[in-house]
């Protein structure tokens, strides 16, 4: 079994963003993800990904800024080489994870996009759980997460 974290990833006046980190890794998947494909030479669409994550956090997560995939989302909405994968839990608060390459017109035709919709897919059923037995709750103003910030997997 996995320990997930949610951890606080950036904050502005329409959105709050987590990201998840395993227990035991010093780095978080989202930073891992930029990360690895930066250094793959994939510049351009880390820096799609950025400003796809900027006019988020400007505008709020509004469903049009995302794509929906089974029960979680990913992004971005233009055309990227690459896909993030992440839980939108409300207009002002969203989970990252990492992602990968496309490698065709679905996520499961690439092993990293197939994997991490998978692990997100899991989370998501693990936060929905934990929302429901009250062990994570959204503060006051609806702006961030509360409680036990984490996941078991």
């Amino acid at each position: 079994m996995n320990r997930i974290y949610f951890e606080w990833y950036s904050r502005s006046e329409e959105v709050t963003i987590y990201t998840i980190r395993f227990e035991g890794s010093p780095v978080t998947k989202t930073d891992q993800f930029v990360d690895e494909f930066f250094e793959k030479g994939f510049f351009e669409d880390i820096r799609l990904i950025k400003r796809w994550l900027h006019n988020i956090q400007t505008r709020g997560a509004q469903p049009r800024f995302f794509r929906a995939e089974n029960n979680v989302n990913a992004g971005p909405v233009t055309f990227s080489r690459l896909r993030i994968y992440c839980i939108r839990c409300s207009h002002s608060i969203i989970i990252l994870d990492g992602g990968g390459e496309k490698k065709g017109q679905k996520t499961q035709d690439g092993s990293e996009t197939w994997s991490a919709m998978k692990l997100m897919m899991a989370i998501d059923n693990k936060l929905i759980e934990k929302i429901r037995e009250k062990a994570i709750y959204y503060s006051d103003d609806l702006m961030t997460l509360e409680g036990e910030l984490f996941v078991d997997i």
